[in-house]
């Protein structure tokens, strides 16, 4: 029979190799973590092939081009890489599905239209956009399309430059706040839409159009575009950069009909539970496809031919006009101002 010495001894020594085993178990995981994540690092998995769940997909139907610069353009890349960086080998493509025509379409407008404060007796002026007039003010019309729920209201200020001697125009975050504050009034802020940013451009009235100025002491008018949130870190880029498909301009008159001179309305619904990965072009590909004359101006530069691209990203084409599949598209960031896009899947995924 073991002593009272004895069995402390080995009780002593039990617990003392307990303890150096969890310790050794701590500091293996420790390591074997560190071990994993440097492995992954310079051997990182390869994503899972692309989809290609809708077939091929039809190309991007950029605007018609702008007026460019007399001359051609010429390119200098510019990237802190020194080249063009690579993107990734796939993205994801959303389906983007559109509203059918129905009976009660033209009954719910004139309710919207009423609402707003116009006549609700409607002017067909294609089969399925309506006008509405304002009896008060004549110079103030609606445009809606009752299929699409996509709208204009505009107030015609060329002929009525007179509002612009009121200067009571609200501060940005109050007219943000308005803006806001009617969308969700009339069930128009889908969760993108909130989730995005708000662009407050001043505006000063110029013979008879508004042109952008550098403060709201010299503005006669207030542009606040709605853009959507990105999806994960690729923006959603309008044909415009510079304006959002929603967006308000706001005066400074004391007449409500005059307050708010244009709310205009173009959002096409994106269903982010329907998708597809696709296989994207490589991003040398898309440089070249640039300089050889291809891709779509969005923003031309201030000044010259000469175009340095700083920066190369991805990012999804939010067109104003409809589109079955949200894609994403090659961006080139240059300098004095300078943005375009070039179409990113892969040529033999598009029609």
């Amino acid at each position: 029979m073991a002593s009272l010495t004895e069995t402390a001894y080995y009780t002593r020594r039990t617990i003392n190799w307990i303890i150096f085993a969890m310790i050794a178990y701590i500091v293996l995981r420790m390591l074997w973590g560190v071990a994993s994540s440097l492995w992954l690092a310079v051997f990182p998995p390869k994503p899972p092939p692309p989809t290609h769940s809708f077939g091929r997909l039809p190309a991007l139907v950029f605007p018609s081009p702008q007026a460019s610069p007399s001359g051609r353009l010429t390119y200098r890349l510019e990237t802190i890489e020194g080249t063009v960086p690579p993107a990734s080998e796939s993205a994801t493509v959303y389906f983007m599905p559109k509203s059918a025509a129905n009976l009660l379409a033209l009954t719910k407008t004139q309710d919207f239209a009423q609402r707003l404060g116009f006549s609700p007796t409607p002017i067909q002026e294609t089969k399925t956009i309506y006008r509405f007039n304002d009896a008060q003010l004549p110079l103030r019309k609606l445009r809606y399309d009752i299929v699409s729920s996509n709208f204009i209201q505009r107030y015609s200020f060329e002929d009525d430059t007179a509002l612009f001697n009121e200067k009571n125009l609200p501060l940005p975050k109050t007219a943000e706040s308005e803006a806001k504050s009617m969308l969700q009034t009339y069930d128009l802020y889908p969760p993108d839409l909130a989730g995005g940013t708000v662009k407050t451009i001043f505006l000063k009235l110029s013979g008879n159009s508004l042109t952008p100025t550098s403060s709201l002491s010299q503005a006669d008018a207030m542009r606040l575009d709605f853009f959507r949130k990105p999806i994960g870190d690729m923006p959603l880029l309008t044909p415009d950069p510079d304006q959002a498909s929603v967006s308000f301009v706001f005066s400074g008159s004391n007449v409500s009909g005059k307050r708010i001179l244009q709310f205009a309305y173009t959002y096409w619904p994106i269903d982010y539970q329907t998708s597809s990965t696709y296989a994207l072009k490589p991003s040398a590909e898309a440089w070249q496809e640039l300089v050889d004359g291809g891709g779509y101006i969005a923003r031309y530069p201030n000044n010259g031919t000469d175009i340095t691209v700083r920066t190369v990203y991805l990012a999804y084409y939010d067109s104003f006009e409809p589109q079955t599949y949200l894609q994403p598209i090659f961006v080139f960031d240059g300098d004095n101002g300078y943005l375009a896009y070039v179409q990113g899947v892969a040529r033999e995924w598009m029609e």
